[in-house]
């Protein structure tokens, strides 16, 4: 229902508004949603030792540090490696719990992914091909990305159907991605991301944090969340901050910063959910 009301939004709202609204979004649940993975990292290891969660904390800040290298100065390696990545960690959030002891669920996660991020750059080609030719130096063409997306969306159909899946789910997958392919035509680049980004990826997964953290989703469980992750938080938004202020940009590329900064960001996030995901307590419902 979100999802179709935010095409409609999209159809008439203009293009400053619903950038406010994505970067609004962005920088309150989308960077939330990575902020305790120091906390999942307590919890993964709470029976090893002082030295071996001493090491995990600082390969996880290691971690960042190096993402953040990357696209100062292997800025088409940061990329590509940030789009195959999230590729997976989008497709395994999603699907998590849904697929049942299954040699494909990986080569799931990583398609589905893959199709939404097809999906994207080939309905919003013009702004996604400028923001890479900044980062990278390179112009990819249109029929790139529409053999992507029929690369994956073939792919993707292949290997759910030897899945034992409910057909209700797949029907409402099906009409779940079209409306977000209607939400990727009509809206800005920024809005078209962030709109996946916070509501069909970062919520759900802050959801299964708190049931993996805490045990439940109940309002005091997310209350110590935030408490705990403050501090992460407040730093990732101090850090972009002074960055904007410090070093000049042009405007033209604050949207390929703001890009590159989630990215810098996403690379240990990702690992760090996908040994929650493969522990036991994790949510598999």
């Amino acid at each position: 229902m979100l999802s179709a009301i935010a095409v409609i939004f999209c159809v008439f709202g203009p293009f400053w508004l619903q950038d406010a609204i994505a970067i609004l979004g962005i920088l309150t649940f989308g960077i939330l949603h990575g902020a305790n993975d120091l906390k999942i990292i307590a919890r993964k290891t709470s029976q090893s030792d002082q030295s071996d969660r001493m090491k995990s904390f600082g390969l996880y800040i290691g971690v960042v540090f190096l993402g953040i290298l990357l696209f100062f100065y292997l800025p088409r390696f940061a990329l590509l490696s940030f789009v195959l990545v999230s590729c997976y960690h989008f497709g395994e959030q999603h699907w998590s719990g849904r697929i049942k002891n299954s040699k494909l669920k990986p080569w799931i996660y990583f398609i589905y992914g893959a199709l939404v991020f097809n999906l994207l750059f080939t309905l919003q080609y013009l702004p996604s091909a400028q923001v890479i030719s900044q980062i990278t130096s390179v112009v990819l063409p249109p029929h790139f990305f529409w053999i992507g997306l029929l690369l994956t969306s073939s792919g993707f159909v292949i290997l759910l159907g030897g899945e034992k899946i409910n057909s209700i789910t797949v029907l409402m997958e099906i009409i779940l991605l079209v409306v977000l392919a209607l939400l990727f035509a009509y809206a800005s680049l920024l809005f078209a991301f962030g709109f996946y980004f916070v509501v069909w990826h970062s919520i759900p997964s802050l959801n299964s944090q708190l049931k993996y953290i805490y045990g439940t989703t109940q309002q005091n469980a997310f209350l110590r969340y935030i408490k705990s992750a403050l501090i992460y938080w407040l730093g990732a938004l101090g850090g972009m901050f002074l960055f904007y202020y410090f070093i000049e940009v042009e405007e033209a590329y604050l949207v390929s910063i703001f890009f590159s900064f989630l990215a810098a960001i996403t690379f240990p996030h990702a690992v760090v959910m996908g040994l929650m995901f493969h522990s036991e307590g994790a949510d598999e419902d």
